[in-house]
């Protein structure tokens, strides 16, 4: 398997669009990807508390990363098929290839549990996979930014897309949603967090917002709490 299996995008500008589906989700994944990479090179091979910290850490963002994958398939994928034919399959074989490589990556998390006297090579194994993984995978990004979401725009309208957006957070169980939130809402920036927030407290029963709002303050930093707490009026 290589790079070079999975397709490319333009490097034509980026078009913004008004109603971004991969934007918040994306930002969460990719610094979820760079920080576990990160970790895998600089964890101690003879820690295995370090080693299983990694492990579950690696196992957290195949879950994300395979629940994201559904929620494409089952919303997205759709209207590129009715729409967009020839993107429907870009899109098919890259999430097929891509399903191999992260199965691939759970299992290497796994090993690094299992009593060994290869924990160095093990890790440094997960390590390249990881760092070959993520390159592969933010080129796969990119062809949803650049290409596929404005066609997506073009073909069934911002209303098409609000409604698809609404459909996928409507299928997303509470314990997937706070997975989610908790890489994203790090990953966004002061204005996009009070947009996604915002939206949930005007429109979300108080209870939610509540508990949103707790898992918020939870995983920003203190000064981006009181920035975001400014612009929701809190």
């Amino acid at each position: 398997m290589t790079i070079t299996d999975f397709t490319t995008a333009t490097t034509a500008p980026l078009r913004i669009v008004a109603e971004d589906l991969y934007r918040d989700i994306h930002k969460g994944i990719r610094s979820d990807l760079f920080a576990i990479t990160e970790r895998a090179g600089n964890v101690d091979p003879a820690d295995t508390a370090d080693l299983a910290d990694l492990s579950a850490h690696v196992q957290r963002v195949v879950r994300l990363l395979v629940t994201h994958a559904e929620h494409e398939d089952g919303h997205i994928q759709p209207a590129l098929e009715e729409h967009l034919p020839a993107l429907a399959e870009q899109v098919e074989d890259d999430h097929h290839r891509l399903e191999a490589r992260i199965h691939l990556l759970a299992d290497q998390a796994a090993e690094l549990v299992t009593p060994s006297g290869a924990a160095r090579e093990r890790a440094h194994r997960l390590y390249v996979e990881l760092a070959a993984f993520t390159s592969t995978y933010l080129a796969h990004q990119d062809l949803e930014e650049r290409v596929i979401m404005p066609a997506v725009e073009d073909a069934v309208g911002v209303d098409g897309c609000v409604a698809i957006h609404q459909a996928i957070i409507a299928s997303i169980p509470p314990e997937d949603m706070a997975m989610s939130l908790a890489v994203m809402l790090p990953a966004m920036n002061v204005e996009d967090r009070a947009g996604l927030l915002g939206g949930m407290q005007a429109g979300a029963p108080a209870e939610v917002f509540q508990g949103v709002w707790g898992l918020a303050t939870s995983v920003l930093e203190r000064r981006d709490v009181e920035a975001l707490a400014i612009r929701l009026d809190l």
